[in-house]
């Protein structure tokens, strides 16, 4: 699969799962970058390019993006780890 239909796919997964709609952008300079900014119309998501690389890193991603979304603020390190033991 080809890195762009890959990220189209992870940005669909999100919307459909948060019923909002996003902005994705892969950031190349940190790989490891996962940011979601909340305070605009649109949220935008920011993750680092390992998305591409690793799948686990993508689920792991998609996770934490949902759950921001879902609670309208980001998750602190806690939350997502419970989140992630749950999952």
């Amino acid at each position: 699969m080809e890195d762009d239909e890959f990220l189209d796919r992870i940005q669909m997964k999100i919307q459909r799962l948060t019923q909002k709609r996003i902005e994705l952008r892969v950031d190349h300079e940190d790989a490891n970058q996962l940011l979601v900014e909340l305070e605009r119309e649109v949220p935008l998501v920011i993750l680092g390019s390992n998305v591409l690389e690793f799948s686990g890193f993508a689920r792991m991603c998609i996770e934490y993006v949902v759950e921001s979304i879902r609670n309208d603020r980001p998750l602190d390190l806690l939350e997502f780890h419970l989140l992630l033991a749950r999952n």
